[in-house]
């Protein structure tokens, strides 16, 4: 990965902190809070979920952006 795309992923992620901390804490924090916990393999397979999805959502969201970014600059010259 070369500098300008980290530096794009690292913007998003500062952008979308507030949102994702927020998210996070109405489905993970707050069921936790509710004892969710004891429910077992269930609350952690959908712990895991909510945790690692939107993370490489963005990734990949980024990367497309990129992509096509560079296809529209090709096409342009």
């Amino acid at each position: 990965m070369n500098r300008i795309p980290r530096t794009n992923v690292l913007r998003v992620f500062r952008r979308t902190a507030l949102p994702l901390l927020s998210y996070y804490a109405v489905t993970v924090a707050l069921p936790l809070a509710n004892g969710a916990a004891q429910s077992g393999a269930v609350f952690t397979e959908h712990a895991l979920v909510v945790l690692i999805v939107p993370p490489v959502v963005i990734v990949f969201a980024c990367a497309v952006h990129t992509i096509a970014r560079g296809i529209w600059a090709i096409e342009r010259t």
